[in-house]
């Protein structure tokens, strides 16, 4: 109510206004009647009349927004109905919903009781029934068990044999491994000349007075001797040689040709040993760099980066096995050329990878990692192709071998090192080897072997089993474990061939 007196307000205000302003306009604007002509009554009743007019259509007016807001209310309320109608709807689906889930909850319930009652059914019949199959079979648990565990035992050999098999027969097949195989065993007895290393090197004298001025006064000269080179002075062992032993050829030779000046010119003294050491390092370095160019000729690599060439070129001072690492390395270049020309591969890659395949022996001493890991790492620091440096790296095959040319170094190398001569071992050493690999091979048979022999210089080993307690499948399936074993566990040239032999003999005596 307050809202429409105020908008009633508010009109009569307007319409004074526009009648005073009307006025006005009259008056002074357009001039047409003289105000105070007009008489007082007449200005009165056309005063009421346009109030009366304005009230009017003031009340028109309420009225329309009293009855579009009444309509408004109305709709509102019917809104509100249709809501509550749908709130009523939902509320009673939501009750039939939980009724439904009330009872589906009971029935699981119920089910559950059953189960629980069906499961303990179930395991009293299965006790039951384990009583009765133990007492049919007369068998117990665990013999079952047993038995069990031994026909699949028996299944999966039989397996295993199968696969072998299978697997022998796949790379007969194969052509071309025939050939490989054909060609490196003829490049196995090419015979070649062996160049051996020792620790120690010996220089002759004339006279045993030259042992006194190379021990010195109080041993001063041995003493630094010593100490500039690294190597042990030997004076004592034999009447007319002094001898210089180390386990690092280059210091060797450094010492070897010190001490060659310094007996040549007679004078040994600290300050003479010290000008002699300086020399002779200048010479074996310009004899490391020649050695270098060497290796890269025999490589066909004559852009070869010159700080590798002189890392190459000290492989001249270094052995393997007492077998010199430059003429292993030469050899290995060659015999790698010869296979990658017979396979088609990439020769000159080949013969790089060979050259690079023992580089790092040279830096064993000072890197904590196998010597063809630090071969790769080299290659790499110098920038080689990828390919280069995995046929590099992969020669020992715990890299993966990613190209036949990576297989070929491989092959190469095994070539040089196992053919016989090449490499030598002490007569311990020797019976060592052959000791360790026997015992593999018992410790993979166990009881069911009978006698091991290892012939041909350890590289063919015989197994004789007995033969009641090994099938055939079981004697191809020992031969592959024994090998892997042998792989796996033991250090040896070449190859060891693994041998089972299964016999059985029928005896009788005529009478």
């Amino acid at each position: 109510m307050s809202n429409t007196l105020m908008i009633l307000l508010i009109v009569l205000g307007t319409l004074v206004l526009a009648t005073v302003i009307t006025v006005l306009v009259l008056k002074y604007g357009l001039k047409w009647v003289n105000v105070k002509d007009i008489p007082a009554s007449e200005l009165e009743k056309a005063a009421k009349k346009v109030l009366g007019d304005k009230m009017d259509r003031a009340e028109q007016e309420i009225e329309d927004m009293k009855s579009r807001e009444e309509k408004r209310i109305r709709e509102m309320r019917r809104e509100s109905t249709e809501h509550e109608e749908i709130l009523i709807e939902r509320e009673k689906k939501l009750n039939k919903r939980s009724k439904l889930l009330d009872e589906k909850s009971e029935e699981l319930q119920s089910q559950e009781s059953r189960l629980k009652a069906g499961v303990e059914r179930l395991e009293i019949d299965r006790t039951d029934l384990k009583k009765e199959l133990e007492k049919i079979s007369g068998l117990s648990k665990e013999e079952a068990r047993e038995k069990l565990i031994e026909e699949i035992d028996h299944d999966i050999k039989e397996y295993e044999a199968k696969k072998i098999r299978q697997a022998e027969k796949d790379i007969e097949a194969v052509a071309e491994e025939n050939a490989q195989k054909i060609l490196v065993e003829s490049m196995q007895r090419v015979a070649t000349d062996y160049v051996g290393e020792t620790t120690t090197k010996t220089i002759k004298v004339d006279d045993d007075k030259v042992k006194g001025r190379v021990i010195g006064k109080e041993g001063r000269n041995i003493r630094s001797f010593e100490q500039l080179t690294g190597v042990d002075v030997i004076v004592d062992e034999s009447p007319n040689a002094i001898a210089l032993s180390s386990f690092d050829p280059l210091r060797r030779e450094i010492a070897f040709v010190a001490m060659t000046k310094l007996i040549g010119d007679g004078r040994i003294h600290p300050g003479s040993i010290e000008e002699a050491v300086r020399k002779a390092k200048n010479e074996i370095s310009v004899e490391i760099k020649k050695n270098g160019q060497i290796l890269a000729d025999e490589a066909g690599w004559p852009d070869m980066d010159v700080g590798l060439m002189k890392l190459v070129g000290k492989m001249k001072y270094r052995s393997s096995y007492g077998q010199s690492l430059m003429a292993h390395t030469i050899e290995v270049i060659r015999v790698a050329e010869v296979l990658a020309t017979e396979l088609k591969a990439d020769v000159d890659l080949v013969k790089r990878a060979a050259l690079l395949h023992d580089v790092g022996k040279v830096l064993t001493h000072k890197v904590e990692s196998p010597h063809h890991h630090i071969s790769g790492q080299v290659a790499r620091k110098y920038g080689l192709d990828e390919k280069l440096v995995n046929a590099i790296e992969a020669h020992h095959l715990d890299i993966e071998t990613e190209s036949v040319e990576a297989v070929i170094i491989y092959l190469a190398d095994a070539i040089s090192g196992s053919r016989p001569g090449a490499r030598k071992d002490s007569y311990e050493q020797y019976t060592k080897r052959i000791e360790s690999i026997e015992t593999a091979a018992k410790a993979i048979g166990g009881d069911k072997i009978q006698d091991v022999y290892a012939i041909k210089a350890g590289r063919e080993i015989r197994i004789i089993v007995k033969p009641q307690l090994v099938s055939d499948d079981e004697a191809l399936v020992m031969a592959h474990d024994i090998a892997k074993e042998i792989e796996k566990g033991q250090s040896y040239p070449g190859n060891v061939e693994v041998t089972v032999i299964r016999e059985t003999r029928a005896t009788d005596v005529a009478k």
